[in-house]
């Protein structure tokens, strides 16, 4: 085997991919909806936990914590109890109450750009992870789950393994980098591919061009997700949400395209396969 692509298929970010990818799809087949749900909500819990600085840094914003916080996951419940109606009703109540914080903090300088950031916080994590529960609740849910996670770390380990090897041409070289138009175009290929796979094996009967477009839809805003967060830690001098995932720092460093791709195959699915 060529030495590069042995020290690629060493590293530990592909070895963590490989192991959680496979745990997450025998989970999504035996689990309960209840047990999804807390497995979630622990999930956004640390996601909240290793965010707050990328959006606030070290210093700010700790007047909305407990606001944000506490809105954050009423949104997550929200979801579990009522859906999308549920959902967009208490985004929007969440929009108001902070207004209400925001004429409360008067004309303080830091004041507009600090709720503005705590929107769209409130909407990148509790309002983009909850259409993980709703895509459960749609026909064939588990599988849309499955295949929202396989899309986008499937299409990663693609565009990671290319980009490595092929890779020449600069996607984003102020933001990140090592991430590549070759690595970019094979993530898109991978996110296809990983799509069509679901539909090979009989876990989905959406017509193949329907999950081709999903694929490609679902991966391209992942890759969106991975240049957002990628962003984030710039614009706060990070390297890493965290450090509990070897290859990978934190949990967000690991969901940040997850996050942007499910409500893409939520809506999708709904407007193309139903």
């Amino acid at each position: 085997m060529n030495e590069t692509v042995k020290n690629i298929f060493c590293t530990s970010r592909v070895k963590s991919a490989a192991i959680a990818l496979p745990l997450i799809v025998l989970l999504l087949d035996a689990a309960p909806k209840w047990l999804f749900f807390v497995l979630l909500l622990g999930l956004l819990a640390l996601l909240v936990r290793e965010s707050w600085r990328l959006f606030f840094g070290e210093q700010g914003g700790f007047l909305l914590k407990g606001p944000v916080w506490f809105i954050t996951f009423t949104l997550f419940f929200a979801a579990w109890f009522g859906g999308l109606t549920a959902l967009a009703g208490a985004l929007t109540l969440a929009v108001f109450a902070l207004v209400l914080l925001l004429f409360e903090a008067g004309l303080e300088a830091e004041a507009l750009p600090r709720f503005a950031l705590a929107i769209l916080f409130i909407i990148y994590l509790p309002f983009f992870l909850a259409h993980l529960l709703l895509l459960w609740d749609l026909p064939e849910g588990r599988a849309l789950v499955a295949m929202t996670f396989m899309v986008t770390w499937g299409g990663d380990a693609f565009s990671f393994y290319c980009g490595s090897y092929w890779g020449k041409r600069k996607l984003s070289p102020n933001i990140s980098p090592n991430k590549t138009v070759e690595g970019f175009l094979a993530g898109l290929f991978g996110g296809a591919f990983f799509a069509l796979l679901l539909n090979w094996v009989g876990l989905l009967s959406i017509d193949w061009n329907v999950i081709v477009v999903l694929g490609l839809a679902a991966n391209f805003l992942g890759q969106m997700g991975d240049l957002f967060e990628s962003y984030l830690k710039r614009s706060q001098g990070v390297k890493d949400s965290g450090r509990l995932i070897p290859g990978h720092g934190g949990f967000l460093d690991r969901v940040d395209s997850v996050l942007f791709a499910a409500p893409v195959i939520y809506y999708g699915y709904i407007l193309l396969a139903m």
